[in-house]
């Protein structure tokens, strides 16, 4: 197929996610960090996962609190909970991320996670240089616009490496038309969080493991 990289997401596909529990607790966190006492559940849930940036402007206007305030304390209790995460093994690499050793495309990391923590748990888990780029988010308000499904990210990681054609490896729907956004074939991955999912948009591959990925190279 002529693929001239390889770009994967992180969260889900490199390593496994991190439990629903402790982000929301560090999203409730982030809350009190800001002078907010008692938010709603629901409250904090919009700003735990899958964040848009209108709710944040609206639950800081509601509050009187700066929403890039509320945004920065919420990122950085995030941050905090993915490295205790990773160090104590909660969020680990998947056992297939060897077959991604001797690849020879150029690989590189999109994600919509933030940079600080992508490139803390890569280089805690020693996989860092497997990967020429890491395109995420900075821990602003801002960035909450170039996440996928918007295909920035991906063009952004091409043009660090130079490529034209490369195959992009997700574990969401988000991934899949970011891809198809971006002009590029997607392969999507199948892990436990994922296995039975359905698709309103079809990935070009539908695979099981990475190691189904470097055959399609």
């Amino acid at each position: 197929m002529g693929y001239d990289g390889l770009l994967l997401d992180h969260d889900g596909v490199i390593v496994t996610l991190a439990d629903r529990p402790s982000l929301r607790r560090a999203a409730s966190d982030a809350f009190a960090d800001a002078g907010i006492a008692e938010p709603t559940p629901e409250e904090v849930a919009a700003i735990t996962i899958g964040v848009d940036a209108t709710d944040v402007t609206r639950l800081g206007d509601a509050y009187g609190v700066d929403p890039e305030t509320l945004w920065r304390h919420r990122d950085d209790r995030i941050a905090e909970t993915l490295r205790a995460a990773t160090r104590d093994g909660r969020k680990r690499p998947y056992d297939d991320v060897s077959a991604l050793a001797g690849v020879e495309p150029p690989l590189g990391i999109v994600s919509n996670n933030q940079t600080r923590i992508v490139t803390d748990v890569l280089g805690h888990h020693g996989l860092a240089d497997l990967f020429e780029t890491v395109r995420a988010r900075a821990p602003t308000l801002a960035s909450l616009g170039r996440k996928k499904p918007e295909p920035d990210l991906l063009h952004d990681a091409m043009a660090d490496l130079g490529v034209e054609a490369p195959l992009y490896v997700g574990d969401s729907e988000s991934d899949v038309v970011a891809a198809r956004r971006a002009g590029v074939d997607v392969a999507f991955v199948r892990r436990p969080h994922n296995a039975d999912r359905s698709l309103a948009a079809e990935p070009t591959h539908d695979v099981e493991s990475l190691h189904a990925v470097v055959d399609l190279l």
